[in-house]
């Protein structure tokens, strides 16, 4: 899971007990936390984000993860929890279940959010390779969510799609530009905070498989072009429906039109592409679809709160 180091997970010296009382450490070879197998992407950060309101204290990924059942399978291991712990499924299914009262089966897209002191029990299913992206993090930000019940007494489960955006977005969190201009930490953590109030949002309901797919199949298509191409209706030939059913099930998904989506997901293309050295605003308006300058700067506002040059001066 990380580096042995005394930030990262294999380093901080804890002590796990197993349902025969065996006392495991994690300053113990772990060959699940060392395992590096080929993968799409990978994060390994620790104290990516540190501030006065909070830090993250580790960020990583684990592709074709054994969590706890590197050890032994549920029952017979839970793992302590020593602090908050956002929990992100890449692919594959595991079977999760906590001291809290938590348990579920973990699909992609699946996020558990784990108060700290909460032992954990987690795995893939047999004959599935389960992969995850976690964040652990402290501080007073995060203290006080969790003293009005976020995440409470219990680990809570939302459902985030489509996938991909919000793997994007975590990343994005945890990960610093090589050139140091990237955003503040403290700006960061308010980033992390808006992610997570907006994930609180898909708590109600998960989404059927059949669903995911679609969604993340409908999600690709949009983010693959312009502003205004290729036409919403032609999106929806793509997947099979027309545009009203594709217009009504994108939004009973992602609570977001595709309109609203597929914007979103151009000013995101444009704060990366402001953030080079040789960037206009017009250009940037012209390559991603605008009809003028002004249109891209009115919509970039309504998404990110400030104009385009403003957002290029606080970088």
């Amino acid at each position: 899971m990380g580096k042995s180091d005394g930030l990262s997970p294999s380093g901080l010296g804890l002590e796990y007990l197993d349902c025969q009382n065996h006392v495991y450490s994690d300053m113990d070879p772990d060959p699940d936390l060392s395992a590096r197998l080929p993968a799409p992407f990978t994060l390994d950060a620790p104290q990516p984000v540190v501030c006065p309101l909070g830090q993250i204290v580790y960020a990583g990924t684990k592709w074709g993860s054994q969590a706890t059942y590197t050890h032994t399978a549920s029952p017979g291991f839970f793992r302590p929890n020593p602090h908050f712990l956002l929990v992100l499924t890449l692919e594959g299914e595991a079977d999760y279940v906590d001291r809290s009262g938590l348990r579920a089966v973990l699909r992609r897209g699946d996020l558990v959010w784990t108060p700290p002191g909460v032992d954990q029990s987690y795995g893939p299913r047999p004959g599935s390779r389960w992969s995850e992206l976690f964040l652990w993090m402290s501080g007073p930000l995060f203290d006080t969510w969790h003293a009005h019940g976020f995440p409470g007494g219990r680990s809570r489960l939302m459902a985030l799609m489509p996938c991909d955006t919000w793997i994007e977005r975590f990343t994005a969190v945890v990960t610093e530009r090589p050139d140091g201009r990237g955003d503040s930490p403290l700006l960061r953590l308010c980033r992390l905070q808006a992610m997570l109030a907006e994930a609180l949002q898909c708590e109600a309901g998960r989404p059927a498989q059949g669903d995911s797919a679609w969604l993340d199949r409908a999600c690709r298509l949009l983010r693959s072009g312009s502003l205004t191409s290729p036409a919403l209706e032609a999106v929806a030939r793509q997947t099979g429906v027309s545009y009203s059913l594709f217009r009504k099930r994108f939004l009973q998904l992602t609570g977001k039109t595709p309109g609203q989506y597929r914007c979103e997901e151009v000013i995101r293309r444009a704060c990366r592409l402001l953030a080079r050295d040789d960037a206009t605003v017009g250009g940037i308006a012209q390559q991603l679809g605008f009809h003028d300058p002004f249109h891209f700067s009115r919509r970039f506002r309504q998404v990110m709160g400030m104009s385009p040059r403003a957002f290029q001066r606080s970088r």
